[in-house]
């Protein structure tokens, strides 16, 4: 996979999601050293970020970035990350109802 990381992401963007990453308990820290799976997780942080300020409910951002991260398999995950964000503005997602919470 070739990098195609935008031209807006700064290195303190970088710093920030690496930070995030390491603190995270249920990110196992090898499989954050792989490149590929890393940038998936930097595009997935900056999805998350921008859904927040667009004030997306904090169980859908969870969603959303983990469809990016399936999706992601075998494509560009930034591409993936930015279509979903535009299909989220757009009010194109549609949610499967959450398994926990079918009666």
């Amino acid at each position: 996979m070739k990098n195609d990381r935008p031209e807006f992401v700064t290195e303190t963007d970088i710093a920030r999601w690496d930070a995030n990453m390491e603190d995270d308990p249920y990110l196992p820290a090898a499989l954050i050293q792989e490149p590929t799976i890393r940038e998936v997780c930097y595009a997935g942080l900056w999805l998350a970020e921008q859904l927040a300020a667009l004030e997306c409910p904090s169980e859908w951002i969870t969603r959303i970035q983990f469809t990016g991260g399936r999706l992601s398999f075998g494509r560009e995950p930034w591409e993936v990350h930015q279509q979903l964000l535009e299909s989220y503005k757009l009010n194109e997602l549609e949610f499967e109802p959450d398994s926990d919470n079918i009666n």
